[in-house]
């Protein structure tokens, strides 16, 4: 049986966590935590507090994440934490501050490397009515800062790190984590959302200053709740640059999706045959723009064309 994270005592929920019985149910997954690094107790117990738990060592999970020091030593002296998702992946342990980060970079390291029943692309997914924007860029192209100010113009978030379309019809599953915010984007999305929809800031990670804007409780509610993709966007962001849109092609926007997808390969035939699927009702666009507002303005524009 689940309930909020919330709801639960701050005694017990650190004691599934110690003991690895926390089971967190977003979207269509249920990932069993353990972790006793008090940054990232804290940061959990905050940012997502909203979110469905349930405690249980016998549950099964669809991932297993243990987030803590990479051995004995590490933590008592200059002290460290990693995310260890029950697989061999070559990670850097962060400073031990920086725990937040090792829990969301273990669980994009989960999802991305385990989940085979649904396609999974590297996208922002909002939603309206049904309907749904993917915003895919690389790393810098303005993804995460569109997914969040999408949030303030009324639309649901569905994920900020993965597209995850069904694999028997033309539907995205929505995964409601935090939006992972970097730099001069912490500052705008801040302004935007509010202090109390933002985590603390963590200075001198690997990508520089970090920060997280919780899923609201109205987006958790709907995450068993799909929608059908209408718009796919690759924003640019160029400070001063005027707003301009730009169709792209099916096919080219398909290989770009298809070149940021974590599991395409493996899923093999049946990740083309959704892909194709879902690229037929797909108004595809590359936006540039030089502000959140023209952002915003451009996606709604093409969203209203897209899904009338």
């Amino acid at each position: 049986m689940t309930a909020a994270l919330g709801t639960l005592s701050r005694g017990e929920a650190v004691r599934a966590l110690k003991s690895g019985e926390m089971r967190l149910h977003l979207g269509p997954f249920v990932t069993a935590l353990k972790t006793s690094n008090r940054s990232v107790v804290d940061y959990f117990l905050d940012i997502y507090s909203d979110c469905p738990v349930s405690i249980g060592g016998g549950e099964l999970a669809d991932y297993y994440l243990n987030v803590g020091a990479p051995n004995l030593l590490r933590r008592f002296i200059r002290r460290q934490v990693l995310p260890d998702p029950g697989f061999h992946f070559p990670t850097l342990p962060l400073p031990d501050h920086m725990g937040p980060l090792a829990l969301e970079m273990g669980m994009n390291l989960s999802a991305a490397l385990q989940c085979f029943r649904f396609i999974m692309f590297h996208a922002g997914v909002v939603a309206k009515d049904g309907n749904a924007v993917m915003i895919a860029a690389h790393s810098g192209g303005g993804k995460s800062t569109l997914t969040a100010a999408m949030m303030e113009a009324g639309y649901r978030l569905l994920s900020d790190e993965f597209a995850v379309l069904r694999r028997d019809r033309n539907a995205l599953m929505p995964y409601p984590r935090p939006v992972s915010l970097k730099n001069a984007s912490v500052d705008v999305v801040r302004q935007m959302a509010g202090q109390d929809a933002m985590s603390t800031v963590l200075e001198g990670t690997p990508k520089g200053t970090i920060a997280y804007r919780r899923a609201r409780a109205s987006d958790i509610n709907l995450m068993h709740e799909e929608t059908v993709p209408k718009l796919l966007i690759f924003p640019k962001y160029d400070k001063d640059e005027k707003p301009e849109k730009r169709a792209v092609e099916p096919a080219d926007a398909a290989m770009r999706l298809i070149a940021g997808s974590p599991n395409y390969q493996v899923v093999a035939g049946a990740a083309f045959d959704s892909t194709m699927t879902m690229m037929q009702g797909l108004k595809c666009f590359e936006i540039s723009y030089g502000n959140t507002a023209d952002s915003v303005a451009l996606v709604e524009e093409l969203f209203a064309e897209a899904a009338p």
